[in-house]
């Protein structure tokens, strides 16, 4: 194990979290105000000598929305632990102690293999050695505080449960999940899978996916208490920010399936797909100049519901809901960010979203 020493990151405040008449708890006591390569890859590589010092040393630069909000700062000023091994990384992700865990190898499991992670985490993938084979990251109940950076989040077509869900955080505050890549697999309208690639629901809360690319799956995300249910426990979870991630050949659940709580998604590309936005049960959604390709012109693309909340502004093409009435939140009452339009959204999600080779190709929109 190589220790370095990280450069500590202080944040002396924290923007509102002002969610109109949304009652907003006190962060849990882990956060102390301390504040592309693969995006083509269609085979398995695994690399047989270990890089000692290339991953994304960046920190919480480019951090934004709710996990910004939230002040998520992972296991930034903590040891960096360097994993070549599944059990490595189980050990390494466990505990609450901060901890930057850099991905060192092409980690490979034959069969579905699920990994609990902790609080006070960087999770992040090295240049070049960085895919998670059929490796699932989970959430529990002492969660929190975590960041999943550049990572590639790959399984085999046969593990398609409708709980297979390879980055799975369904407890805990304070999560970024930026410059990953999600390849997916061949698929067909009738091969039966109900697999996803992301979920985020139940009591997570204050979330951010980031520059991040989606491909190549029947189901895309799933987001919010999974069933409609009327459970209004789960009503305000999560407080999620989805912004410059690229979708293509994702059937439906691009950007996702959308349940009781509250979404800002800007800046958007989705291409190659049936169904975009669903939004069911309670769902507050803001939507913002997100570009929709080849699907958009089906008028049934977005799923609506009299149960939900839905405004857009500056879409291509606009997205008018016939069921949903207006969302009641404003996304700038709880962050500062700025907006591309949906065409420069497009072009810029094409050629920086998704995972690195080297830090000249890790880029940030502001």
């Amino acid at each position: 194990m190589i220790v370095y020493l990280i450069i500590v990151l202080f944040y002396t405040s924290c923007e509102g979290l002002n969610l109109n008449h949304t009652n907003v708890r006190t962060l849990p006591q882990y956060y102390h105000g301390e504040n592309t390569y693969f995006n083509n890859l269609e085979v398995f590589v695994d690399s047989k000598e270990k890089a000692t010092s290339s991953y994304p040393n960046t920190g919480v630069k480019g951090i934004l929305g709710f996990a910004k909000a939230a002040r998520v700062t992972g296991g930034t000023s903590g040891p960096v632990v360097f994993v070549s091994t599944i059990d490595e990384l189980r050990n390494a992700v466990s505990g609450s102690d901060k901890k930057v865990v850099v991905i060192n190898r092409n980690l490979l499991a034959n069969t579905l293999t699920k990994v609990t992670f902790g609080s006070n985490k960087s999770i992040i993938g090295s240049y070049g050695n960085n895919i998670l084979h059929n490796v699932h990251l989970r959430a529990s109940q002492t969660s929190g505080n975590v960041i999943f950076q550049n990572i590639v989040f790959r399984h085999d077509e046969r593990i398609k449960a409708n709980d297979d869900i390879q980055l799975y955080l369904n407890y805990g505050t304070g999560y970024w999940v930026d410059h990953c890549y999600w390849p997916g697999h061949n698929w067909s309208d009738a091969d039966g899978s109900a697999d996803k690639l992301i979920y985020v629901g139940e009591k997570a809360n204050y979330v951010t996916i980031s520059h991040c690319y989606f491909k190549n799956h029947r189901y895309g995300c799933i987001f919010g208490h999974p069933a409609d249910d009327n459970n209004m426990q789960y009503l305000g979870y999560p407080r999620i920010t989805i912004c410059h991630n690229r979708y293509d050949n994702v059937l439906v659940r691009a950007p996702g399936l959308m349940r009781y709580g509250y979404y800002h998604v800007y800046n958007n590309y989705i291409d190659n797909f049936r169904m975009s936005f669903i939004f069911l049960s309670h769902a507050n959604i803001v939507s913002e100049s997100n570009f929709l390709g080849k699907g958009s012109q089906d008028y049934r693309h977005l799923g609506d519901n009299a149960d939900a909340k839905f405004t857009d502004h500056n879409s291509v093409p606009k997205l008018t809901p016939k069921l949903s009435r207006p969302a009641d939140w404003t996304p700038n009452s709880n962050y500062n960010y700025k907006l591309m339009t949906a065409a420069e959204a497009k072009v810029w999600n094409t050629a920086h979203s998704g995972v690195a080779n080297s830090a000249n190709q890790l880029y940030f929109a502001e």
